[in-house]
C-alpha cells in the first residue's frame, strides 16, 4: 500500500470492493447453464416436496410437546445467559472491529491496484468472458471504420449544404 495517494481511503476501499465483487461475480453459472439444469430440479422437488411435507405433519406434535417441556427450564437459564453476553459482548465487539479494519485495508490496497491500473491476477473465468477478451481484440478495427464513417458523412454534408445555398440565393433574388 502507498503512501502517495491520489484519493481518500474510502474511495480505494469501495474501488476494491467492487473490483472483489466483480471477481466474485465471474464465478456465477451463466443463465444457459442455469436453464439447463431447472428442469431437473423442478423434478426432483416435485417428488421430494410431498415426502418432506408429509415428514413434518408426522414429527411436529412430538416437537411442540418438547418445546412446551423445556420452556420453562429456558426461561429460568435467562438471567444467567443475560450475564454471561454482558461480559462476552466487549470482547466480541473488539474482535470484530480488528476483523473489520483488517478487510477495509484489504479492500484499500485493492482499491490501489485497482485505480492505479496494476495488473491482475489471472482469474479462471467463465467461456462467455474469454469470448469477450476475443472481441476486444478486433475492436480496434471497428473503431477504425467507425473513425473513416464520420469523415465521409461530413463530406456529405458539406455537399448538401452546397447545394441548398445557391438555392435559397435563387429564392431570395426572385
Amino acid at each position: 500500500m502507498s503512501t502517495n495517494n491520489k484519493y481518500p481511503r474510502p474511495v480505494y476501499a469501495v474501488a476494491g470492493a467492487g473490483d472483489l465483487a466483480y471477481q466474485r461475480l465471474l464465478k456465477f453459472p451463466t443463465v444457459a447453464e442455469l436453464r439447463a439444469e431447472l428442469p431437473g430440479r423442478v423434478q426432483t422437488l416435485r417428488t421430494e416436496i410431498p415426502a418432506r411435507v408429509e415428514a413434518l405433519r408426522a414429527e411436529l406434535p412430538a416437537r411442540v410437546e418438547a418445546l412446551r417441556a423445556e420452556l420453562p427450564r429456558q426461561v429460568a437459564e435467562i438471567p444467567a445467559r443475560v450475564e454471561a453476553l454482558r461480559t462476552e459482548v466487549p470482547a466480541a465487539v473488539n474482535t470484530f472491529v480488528a476483523e473489520a479494519m483488517q478487510v477495509y485495508t484489504v479492500l484499500v490496497a485493492r482499491g490501489e491496484k485497482v485505480v492505479n491500473g496494476a495488473p491482475k491476477a489471472v482469474t479462471k473465468a467463465p467461456a462467455k468472458a474469454k469470448a469477450t477478451k476475443a472481441v476486444k481484440k478486433t475492436a480496434p478495427a471497428k473503431k477504425a471504420a467507425t473513425k473513416t464513417a464520420p469523415a465521409k458523412a461530413t463530406k456529405a454534408t458539406k455537399t448538401v449544404k452546397a447545394t441548398k445555398a445557391p438555392a435559397k440565393r435563387a429564392a431570395k433574388k426572385a
